[in-house]
Parts: C-alpha cells; structure tokens; sequence
C-alpha cells in the first residue's frame, strides 16, 4: 500500500465496540479529530469571535494555565458568557478547565453545572493532569447529572497518566487526547526534544487507536519559527497524529494544511473507493495492490477532504 493511503492513518469512523460495555457518546457520534485546535486565554472572552474567525477547526477556552490565580474566578464567569452567546458553536467550541482534583477544578465544574443546556448538543471539556480514568468519571458525572452531554478530551501531561493513556482513551465519552508534552517532560526530566518525548507521543497514538479516538499533538511554542512549525507538524502527522495544537492565530493555517490531504491524495483515494463500492474487494490500482485496511484509509481521506471548511 503507498503512503497516499496511510499517512493520515486507518482510524476509522467508527471505532470497534469495547468487549463487556457500551461505547459513550462521543465514540458512537465521533466527529472528526480537528487539524488544528486554537487555545485562547479564558479570562479573555473578546477573543472568542477572533478565535472563531482565525479558522481553526476548533478554538479551546484555557481556564487553566493561561489563566493566573487571581484571574479565576473572572475566567470562570467569562467562560459562562461564551456559552450563552448568540453565536456560539458549540461543535467548535473546547472549555479546558483546571484539574477536578483541586478547589479550582471544583469551582469549574459547579459553574458548568449552572449554565443551561446547549440545545442537546455535547459540550467539549479538556481535562488536565488526569492520572485515571475516574478522573474522567467525575467530571463527565458533574456535567450529566444537569441535563448536559459530555464529550471529553484528557491531557497526557503526567507519569502516571502516561501509564495509564490506554485506560484514558478507551473511557465513555472521550472523543480525542491531547499530548501534554511540556508538562510531562518537566515531570520526567525530559528535554522538550523530539527524542526524548518520542516514546511517550509513540504510545498515545497507539492507546488513541485502540480506544477508536483522535489524537492531538501539543503546540510549538516558538510563534516566529515558521519552519520549526511545519517540521513538527509535519513529524507528528507521519507519526500518527490526527491534528496539533496552537498558541497563536498564525499558526493555524500551517498546521491545517500539514493535516489536510493534498488533492493528488484525494483523487486517488476517491478512485480506490469507487474500485471498492463495484465490489471488487482486494484489487490492484496503478500497479500498488490495495486491500481492507486500505479501502479504510482512502475512507478517511475523503471524509477529510469533504468536511466543511471553516
């Protein structure tokens, strides 16, 4: 099979039914992964629309480590005043809260509890430091008991969420993970280098696919390096990363298209999928033989390729 066909990896649509349990929403209703996700300061809430306009698949409000201490409690309340704009898209839309285990992430999720339910429409929350899966439990609990729908995105920023990604990616309603590489190389003593993190971005790639979820990669810090951007991108991505995260507007269109199939991809994927709907099963394209796991990603290209443009 040539690479046009596995560079965007064989995730599937559907991901496959866990033995001895029900898949939760997010997995039964999986969007796709988004290229890129834009973080912005949650105590800065004019941001949002500009945010939004930037292009991003997806925009993700930090209550967390954009947000200083004494900042909080505004953040909090700038949070609720994003939701309940007339604008909202919720389908864009991520709300990164403090870890549940501190009195901060306590506060957040009673906020949550008070907002009113977005017309039936799942309210995506990123979860720091998350070391188990109960951590997931808990927070998934507090937005559910209100009336709201959950889908869940935890960070992989510690040694033992590391230990424990396989747990994390296979729980009810996660729809993706992020890697947290600069928290965790802080924790392991790690240099914040390609080699020295491979491994741990190796496995959460590896627990994303058997838990039928995206993963995304952790942002590049060095705004003016545009190169160094597209290097990284472009690594993870061969990797099997589905999409990486952004600190600043301009980097977005970068990354976007580092996850985007080119237009020669696409055109053969399309070419492989109506080989395989004339029922031609395992079938030789241009010489190259392509099979199940084959179909599959020409599957995901075209899915790629044919979402809305943002």
């Amino acid at each position: 099979m040539d690479d046009s066909l596995v560079r965007f990896g064989l995730r599937s649509m559907t991901p496959p039914p866990s033995s001895g349990s029900s898949a939760g929403y997010a997995k039964e209703h999986h969007t796709m992964t988004p290229r890129c996700l834009l973080f912005f300061p949650g105590d800065r809430p004019d941001m949002y629309p500009k945010a939004i306009a930037s292009g991003a698949d997806q925009v993700c409000m930090d209550l967390e480590d954009a947000v200083a201490p004494e900042s909080k409690e505004e953040a909090r309340a700038a949070a609720v005043s994003v939701l309940e704009r007339t604008d909202f898209d919720p389908a864009r839309f991520v709300l990164r809260i403090n870890s549940p285990v501190t009195p901060e992430g306590e506060r957040d999720l009673a906020a949550l509890s008070e907002i009113p339910t977005l017309h039936g429409a799942p309210l995506t929350v990123m979860i720091p430091k998350l070391d188990s899966p109960e951590g997931l439990d808990h927070v998934r609990s507090k937005i559910t008991e209100t009336g709201g729908v959950a889908r869940l995105i935890p960070i992989v920023e510690t040694a033992k969420g590391l230990s424990r990604v396989e747990e994390l990616a296979s729980a009810d309603s996660v729809s993706d993970i992020l890697f947290g590489g600069l928290d965790l190389s802080i924790e392991l003593g790690a240099a914040l280098e390609w080699e020295p993190l491979l491994y741990a971005r190796s496995r959460t790639v590896h627990a994303a696919r058997l838990g039928g979820v995206g993963a995304i990669d952790m942002p590049f810090f060095d705004v003016s390096d545009e190169e160094g951007l597209s290097e990284a991108a472009q690594r993870v991505r061969r990797l099997g990363f589905n999409g990486k995260a952004a600190i600043h507007p301009s980097h977005v269109a970068a990354v976007q298209q580092v996850f985007s199939p080119s237009e020669a991809e696409v055109v053969r994927a399309r070419r492989v999928m109506e080989a395989d709907h004339a029922g031609r099963g395992v079938f030789m394209l241009d010489g190259v033989m392509v099979d199940r796991p084959g179909i599959l990603a020409a599957r995901d290209i075209v899915a790629r390729a044919d979402a809305p443009q943002r």
